[in-house]
């Protein structure tokens, strides 16, 4: 009997041993496995982290440039600001006043050729006037303005469309402002783009002479597009009185300019 019990014990402890050594086994893969896991994630970061690093300094990588490209032309398209502004004692009267007026504006217009399209409501406004009598605020009625934005593609006619304009629109007109551009910058784009770039180039290959190394292909480009603005002349109503006066309004259309500026790099041989 006693033997028997001892025998039960050596075998119990033989299973036990070769259950811990199985157990030390496993663990000890699975923390191999995880090292490698955590390895190949860290490896897989640090090179999404260089190639990163890699893009952003592409740009310093080299010999950087800029240059920049200039092309104008007569603008062929005039944009007016016009319309009309009317005071009455109630606003349905000034209302009234100043579509009266605007009907014969829109007429007018129509008679140059401006087609519908291109006229546009730019501002429409009602608003009460004050004057101040003995430190009092009295209402001296109320004002309607009708403004509207006119492009004007015949540019030659512009002169003409203002001063029809003031004959129809009468003392109730507002000629507020005028301004040019030209309907299609393509071609000038082109243009300046052009020369942009070969004032890149030429800047680029004189650094490298005088650096004594030579350029290889451009590995970053970028562009910018301008076109400055000229501030335009700012009419009232009291250019429209003395409009009246003159046989033809006189515009002059000057010049548009279209500035493109870019930014190279090449690589260095």
């Amino acid at each position: 009997m006693k033997k028997g019990v001892g025998v039960l014990l050596i075998a119990g402890a033989l299973l036990a041993l070769v259950l811990l050594v199985a157990c030390g086994s496993d663990s000890s893969a699975s923390s191999d496995g995880s090292t490698s896991a955590t390895s190949s994630e860290q490896s897989s970061s640090a090179h999404s982290l260089a190639s990163a690093s890699q893009a952003s300094n592409s740009e310093a990588e080299g010999l950087s440039v800029s240059g920049e490209g200039r092309a104008s032309a007569a603008p062929d398209m005039a944009v007016l600001g016009l319309g009309v502004s009317a005071k009455a004692a109630t606003v349905k009267a000034a209302n009234s006043q100043a579509q009266e007026a605007m009907s014969d504006l829109a007429d007018s217009l129509e008679d140059n050729g401006v087609q519908e399209k291109d006229i546009q409501t730019s501002q429409f406004s009602v608003y009460p006037e004050y004057d101040y009598r003995n430190d009092e605020q009295v209402l001296t009625g109320y004002r309607v303005t009708h403004m509207l934005q006119v492009k004007v593609r015949d540019i030659d006619k512009a002169g003409e469309v203002i001063d029809d304009a003031v004959e129809e629109g009468g003392n109730l007109l507002q000629v507020q402002s005028i301004s040019f551009t030209i309907d299609d910058t393509t071609a000038l784009r082109s243009e300046a783009r052009a020369e942009a770039v070969a004032d890149a180039q030429a800047k680029a290959e004189e650094l490298a002479t005088l650096a004594g190394v030579s350029i290889g292909e451009p590995t970053y480009i970028t562009e910018s597009i301008s076109t400055p603005y000229y501030p335009q002349p700012y009419y009232d109503r009291g250019l429209g009185y003395a409009m009246e006066e003159a046989a033809v309004t006189e515009i002059s259309l000057g010049e548009l300019e279209v500035i493109v500026s870019v930014h190279m790099t090449y690589t260095i041989e």
